[in-house]
Order: structure tokens, then C-alpha cells, then sequence
């Protein structure tokens, strides 16, 4: 498999870890061996050390660094084995546009202090490629946006909560990235700080959390938006239906009462009696709107309906 040989680094790709060829190029250690042996059925992230011997440190794990927001099983995993001399990683799936350009890591890993600081590019590779897809994130969310404002609904609640599951994926993804940071750090000494490659990556790192932070708390707000609209118009609608009910009540109470099949009815034998029955209902109900009014109970509900009554004028 592809062997790069830099002035100062060696990194070793191979295809499938389980080959002996992959064995031969690591220590004789019984947690590398498991590891190995359990690297095809990994789910999570994977980091290991060894630094029981000064200067022949080693740090060895497996990271998840693409996964798909549609399927479970969906995603590749970056196996790798570096120590100050050698980098030996699976094969990595470089993409060929603006994200990880194969040609260009490799030229920029012949200026590489050690193989850390080859380590240190390639995830600074992967971070990049994390970078452009969040590009892509930002513009749906900044659409999502303006439909809360113009087009609320079910739908696009059930797109807010569809973002809220990518950028809670996302936040997993990068928190693969940090923790090789931060252990790299850990297990070499902070001298690899010195490394401009290492700060290179730790920056790009921090600028995806910051990323990812901000559109968490964004999320966040719109589900909160969210959630003050449904329970306002909720509000609203249940006002508006008891206002209704309690306005129709003269009408089912006198209707009710002159409705009764007693023989001996007074009201029956007025002349005018459906004119005065009308007028007690009329007047019953005006009584009851008026009271209403003054208790502030009404002024919503109106305003809402003319706001509606407006809205159609102009589209007519």
C-alpha cells in the first residue's frame, strides 16, 4: 500500500487493518491487537495511549469523521497508528474537490516537522471538509429562517426539528476531532504546540465548535419561537370559541326556555310574543357583548378578524 516517505515523517496507508502487513508496523501491544480486531465493528470513537516509555510515546484509536444524517449506519471511520517516527492510518477517502484535494495535503505534509504534525494535517483535512458541508447547513438554516416568519406551519416545525437532529450530529462528528486534539497534546507533551500544523487544526477545530454552538443556539431560539406561536394562536383559538359560546348563550337559554312543551304557557297566546322573543334575545345577547367589551375580553378577537377581513381585500 502507499508508503510516504517525507524528510522528517512516514506515513504508511493500508487498506484493510486486519492484514498482517498492518500488525507487522505496530508494537507488540495486547491492547493494539484487540483494537484491530474489533476496528470493523466499531460504532463510536476509539482513542488509546501508551506512555509508559519517555520519548517512545504512542497514540493509536479509530474516529468517526463523515455520518450521514439519513442513515444510521452510514458512515467512514479513519483508523490510525502514530508515534514521533510513523503514521500508519487505513486508507483514506479523500475527496477530490475543495475539501481534502489528495495532492495538496501531500505536498503541504512535505514540509511536516513529524508524523504528528502529518496526523495534524489530515485532520485538519477532515475538519475542512466539516467546514464546507456547515456552509451548506448555514444557507438551509437561514431559509428556515424566514419560512418561521411567512410560512408558519406544521411542516415547518417538522423542518426545524429535522435540523436539530444534523446539528446535534454534527456537534457529535466535531467532538471526535477535539478529543484527538486535546489527547494528541496529552500524549506528546506541549511541545507539539510548536507545531504549526497542530495550531493550524486547533484553530479550524474550535472554529467548528464556535460553528456549531452558534446554530445550536439559533435552533434553539426557533424552537422556542416556535413553540410561543403555537401556544399563542392555541390561546387565541380557545378564547375565541368560549367568547363565541358564552355570545350564543342567551340564545340556547331562551330557545330552551320557550322551547318546553308545558300547557299552560303564558308567552303562547301574546300577540307579539316572536317580535318581544326576538328582542329579549337580541338584547340579551348586545348586554352580554357590551359587558365583554368593557372587560377588555373582545378586543383580540375583533382585531384579528378585520386583520383577516384585510388580508382577503388585498388578495382579491
Amino acid at each position: 500500500m502507499p508508503r510516504h516517505q517525507f524528510a522528517k515523517a512516514v506515513w504508511q496507508e493500508e487498506n484493510a487493518m486486519e492484514a498482517a502487513d498492518f500488525r507487522q508496523l505496530l508494537q507488540d501491544n495486547p491492547k493494539l491487537q484487540q483494537w484491530i480486531d474489533q476496528s470493523q465493528t466499531l460504532t463510536v470513537n476509539v482513542i488509546h495511549t501508551d506512555t509508559s516509555q519517555a520519548g517512545s510515546e504512542v497514540l493509536w484509536g479509530s474516529l468517526i469523521y463523515k455520518q450521514s444524517s439519513q442513515a444510521r449506519d452510514v458512515r467512514d471511520v479513519f483508523h490510525f497508528y502514530v508515534s514521533p517516527e510513523l503514521l500508519v492510518t487505513s486508507t483514506v477517502d479523500f475527496e477530490e474537490d475543495m475539501d481534502m484535494p489528495r495532492h495538496l495535503m501531500i505536498k503541504q505534509m512535505e514540509n511536516a516537522d513529524s508524523s504528528i504534525e502529518v496526523m495534524m494535517i489530515l485532520l485538519g483535512g477532515m475538519v475542512g471538509s466539516v467546514l464546507h458541508k456547515i456552509d451548506n447547513f448555514e444557507e438551509r438554516l437561514h431559509e428556515l429562517l424566514w419560512n418561521i416568519k411567512e410560512h408558519n406551519n406544521r411542516k415547518t416545525l417538522e423542518k426545524i426539528e429535522g435540523v436539530r437532529h444534523e446539528i446535534l450530529l454534527w456537534k457529535h462528528l466535531i467532538m471526535g476531532f477535539r478529543e484527538i486534539s486535546m489527547v494528541v497534546e496529552e500524549t506528546f507533551g506541549g511541545n507539539v504546540r510548536e507545531y504549526r500544523e497542530y495550531e493550524r487544526t486547533s484553530r479550524r477545530i474550535d472554529r467548528c465548535v464556535m460553528l456549531v454552538d452558534s446554530y445550536e443556539d439559533e435552533i434553539n431560539n426557533m424552537v422556542d419561537m416556535e413553540n410561543v406561536v403555537a401556544n399563542y394562536r392555541g390561546n387565541e383559538i380557545v378564547k375565541t370559541l368560549t367568547v363565541l359560546t358564552t355570545l350564543f348563550t342567551p340564545v340556547m337559554a331562551w330557545g330552551a326556555l320557550w322551547g318546553m312543551n308545558f300547557r299552560i304557557m303564558p308567552e303562547l297566546d301574546l300577540r307579539y310574543g316572536y317580535v318581544m322573543s326576538l328582542a329579549v334575545i337580541l338584547l340579551s345577547t348586545f348586554l352580554l357583548y357590551l359587558y365583554f367589551k368593557q372587560k377588555g375580553w373582545t378586543g383580540d378577537i375583533l382585531r384579528s378578524f378585520d386583520d383577516r377581513r384585510e388580508a382577503n381585500k388585498k388578495q382579491d
